[in-house]
C-alpha cells in the first residue's frame, strides 16, 4: 500500500462527493471530527438567511411561517434514521448532560426499591456526573456504582435501576455491544440510556433494532451541526406512553399555548422537550445533517472501518517503534470511528501535530486520538496523517512542545 494506492481507493469510494459538501480549510488535515465535525457548505448562508429574512424582516412570524416551532421534531426526526430509530422518537433539545439529567432522573424516580444505578468506570466523565447529581437530588437511598470496565453486565441484577453507558469509548474508541447488555437488562426489568455521542452519524447504530428504549447524543461532532448544537434525545415508541418527565417545562405541556396552571404531557416524544427551541442552532443541525442525503449507515460505516484498518496497519509499519502503543481495538467489530494510541508524552505531540497542520487530539493521561470522518475523511489524508507523525516522532520534535501544562482545552 503506498499513497497512490490511498488515491485510487478515494477515486472509486462511493461516499467520495460527499467530501465537497463541507467547508474544509486547505493544508490542513483534520482528524477531531469527534470532537467537533467540519462546518457544512450550506451553513454560513442558511443561518445568515435565517437572521437577515426570517429573524430580521418575519420578525415574530418566524415561528409559523419559518416553521421554527417545528424545529426541534423536524430535527429529530432527521436524525432518527441514521441511529436506526423511528419518525416521532426523537427531539432536539438541550445538553446531552441536560437530556441525560432528564431521563436519568425520571427512570430512577419510578425505579421503587432498586437501588443501583451503574455506569463504567473511566467512561465520559459527565455522564457519571449527572447520574452522581441526580441519585442525590431524589434522595431515594439509591447509590452510584462504577463497575469496571466490560464490567457492567456482571453487575447488573434485580437490584439494578439504572445503567447508563457510551456506545463508544471516548479513550479507546471501543464499540460496546449495545444488543447483548440491552438484552440483558431487559431481562432484569433494567432500564438502559446509551450514550450516542461517539457513535452517531459514524458507526451503525440500530436502536429499534436492539430493542434500546432510551438513549442521548450530541449533534456537534459526526453530525456537523455546530460548536455547542444542541443534542437529541430518543425514546422509543413502547416507552414513550409510561415515560414521565422529571423536568416539566412548556415545550413539554399537551398544549402550551392554553397556559394552563398545571402540567399535562405531551402523548409523544415532545414531553422530552423543556423550554423554547434554540432556532439558530437547530438550522444548523439540519444542515449538518443533511450532508448525510442518500447516504447508507452500513455503507458508511463499512468505510469508517476500512479507514481506521488503514490507520492501524501503517501505524503498526511506523509508529510502533516510536512507542505509540494501540488503544483501539483491532478487530473492526469492536472498534468505533477512531483510532487511539497511548503514549507518555501525547499531549506534546499532539501539539507538534497541531502546529504542522494535522490536528488530533489529547485525552488524559496519555491518549492520542484520531477521529475518523468517514463522510468526508480520505484514504490519503490517513497516509500522510500517518507519514507526518512518523516524521514528527522520528526528529523528536514533540520535544520541544513538552510541558507539565495543559491549555484549558485539550
Amino acid at each position: 500500500m503506498d499513497r497512490a494506492d490511498c488515491r485510487e481507493l478515494d477515486e472509486a469510494c462511493p461516499l467520495a462527493e460527499c467530501r465537497a459538501r463541507f467547508s474544509l480549510p486547505d493544508g490542513v488535515l483534520y482528524f477531531d471530527g469527534n470532537s467537533l465535525g467540519a462546518l457544512p457548505g450550506t451553513t454560513s448562508s442558511n443561518i445568515r438567511d435565517l437572521i437577515e429574512s426570517e429573524w430580521g424582516e418575519g420578525l415574530i412570524r418566524g415561528w409559523l411561517d419559518a416553521g421554527w416551532f417545528y424545529l426541534a421534531r423536524r430535527a429529530g426526526d432527521a436524525i432518527a434514521p441514521l441511529i436506526g430509530a423511528s419518525g416521532g422518537e426523537v427531539a432536539v433539545s438541550d445538553s446531552t448532560s441536560v437530556n441525560i439529567f432528564k431521563l436519568a432522573a425520571s427512570l430512577l424516580r419510578r425505579a421503587g426499591a432498586r437501588r443501583k444505578a451503574i455506569v463504567e468506570r473511566g467512561d465520559f466523565p459527565t455522564d457519571a456526573y449527572i447520574l452522581e447529581g441526580a441519585v442525590g437530588l431524589l434522595d431515594r437511598g439509591q447509590e452510584l456504582i462504577r463497575a469496571e470496565p466490560g464490567g457492567i453486565a456482571d453487575r447488573v441484577d434485580r437490584d439494578t435501576a439504572l445503567v447508563l453507558l457510551s456506545h463508544v469509548d471516548y479513550r479507546t474508541g471501543e464499540l460496546r455491544d449495545m444488543e447483548g447488555l440491552t438484552a440483558r437488562c431487559r431481562a432484569l426489568g433494567v432500564p438502559v440510556i446509551w450514550d450516542l455521542c461517539h457513535s452517531a452519524g459514524a458507526v451503525e447504530v440500530e436502536l429499534n433494532r436492539c430493542r434500546v428504549d432510551y438513549a442521548v447524543g450530541c449533534t456537534y461532532k459526526f453530525l456537523n451541526g455546530g460548536p455547542g448544537s444542541p443534542a437529541f434525545t430518543y425514546v422509543s415508541r413502547d416507552a414513550i406512553g409510561a415515560f414521565e418527565p422529571a423536568v416539566t417545562g412548556w415545550f413539554g405541556h399537551a398544549d402550551q399555548f392554553r397556559f394552563e396552571d398545571r402540567y399535562r404531557a405531551a402523548d409523544s416524544i415532545n414531553k422530552c422537550l423543556v423550554g423554547s427551541p434554540p432556532v439558530l442552532s437547530l438550522r444548523a443541525v439540519l444542515d449538518g445533517v443533511k450532508c448525510f442525503d442518500g447516504v447508507r449507515m452500513d455503507e458508511l460505516a463499512g468505510k469508517s472501518r476500512r479507514l481506521s484498518g488503514l490507520f492501524i496497519d501503517l501505524a503498526d509499519e511506523r509508529l510502533a517503534r516510536h512507542g505509540l502503543e494501540l488503544a483501539t481495538p483491532r478487530e473492526p467489530s469492536r472498534r468505533g470511528s477512531q483510532v487511539s494510541f497511548r503514549h507518555p508524552e501525547a499531549y506534546a505531540i499532539a501539539k507538534t501535530l497541531i502546529a504542522r497542520g494535522l490536528i488530533p487530539d489529547f485525552r488524559d493521561p496519555d491518549i492520542l486520538r484520531f477521529g475518523i470522518t468517514p463522510l468526508y475523511m480520505r484514504y490519503v489524508d490517513v497516509w500522510d496523517a500517518v507519514k507526518l507523525v512518523e516524521t514528527v516522532m522520528s526528529e523528536g520534535a514533540w520535544r520541544e512542545f513538552r510541558t507539565d501544562a495543559r491549555e484549558a482545552v485539550t
